[in-house]
């Protein structure tokens, strides 16, 4: 079981065994909505594989470990936590980085941010930085998770019409309904037509979401299972404690 390389809001982490253990028989796996990848890395090979999010920074990072692990590894050999290093990621133009370069940018800044959304340097005074991503050889290990699979940067409903198929298994973890914190817009309208896609389907899903009243009245006919999870990510204490979660399935 690997741990990806960063952390992303909404990430399964906490999730990602009870997630698991439900996955049913498939031939070809899909993720609608990547993220960090805690699913993916989390759980054994499939024969076929699709990684997929509308975010073009991420998905080159795993483009970018899948076929060029060792560069950026070597890049960010030497590299230390640093507020300097961190403004400087932060503020240079993309459109004058190779690819390989635009990998590294943005794992230093996920990996060093607040709650590693990549806009405020992470600091504090009861635990050390994260330096999971200068380790030796970490990379490699996704290198490796990452040689069979697809990787795509398609909108959800392209995904879909694309690998949808009797055999296919999709884990889909949109962003969340009513909640704050994406940079890409998912509202309400999105959140129906991912439904609407979903009732059609031809293979399984298993969706996790936020507990709301709107997504229970949408997922009304599905089986819905109720979770309770821990977040403790929250410069506010007030918004850290358990919450409830649902993992809604077509099977």
């Amino acid at each position: 079981m690997l741990k990806p390389p960063i952390s992303r809001m909404g990430g399964k982490s906490k999730l990602r065994k009870t997630i698991i253990e439900m996955i049913p028989d498939h031939i070809c796996y899909v993720e609608l909505f990547f993220g960090a990848g805690w699913v993916y890395f989390g759980k054994q090979l499939s024969k076929v594989e699709v990684i997929n999010d509308i975010d073009k920074e991420l998905i080159n990072l795993f483009r970018m470990i899948k076929y060029h692990a060792a560069e950026i590894e070597r890049q960010l050999e030497y590299d230390f936590s640093g507020r300097d290093i961190f403004e400087e990621y932060k503020n240079i133009s993309v459109d004058y980085l190779t690819e390989i370069n635009r990998a590294v940018r943005f794992l230093y800044l996920i990996s060093q941010s607040f709650a590693g959304k990549g806009g405020t340097y992470g600091y504090g005074t009861t635990s050390r930085p994260k330096p999971q991503i200068f380790y030796k050889d970490v990379l490699n290990d996704l290198k490796e998770r990452l040689r069979n699979t697809y990787v795509e940067n398609l909108s959800f409903e392209k995904v879909i019409e694309k690998y949808d198929r009797k055999h296919t298994f999709f884990f889909v973890d949109p962003p969340y309904l009513e909640t704050a914190g994406y940079e890409n817009k998912f509202g309400e309208k999105e959140h129906l037509i991912l439904l609407e896609k979903l009732k059609n389907l031809k293979g399984e899903f298993l969706l996790t979401i936020n507990d709301n009243p709107k997504v229970r009245e949408w997922y009304k006919d599905f089986k819905i299972k109720e979770v309770e999870v821990n977040y403790s990510v929250s410069r506010d204490q007030k918004a850290r404690g358990k919450y409830k979660e649902l993992i809604i399935t077509n099977y």
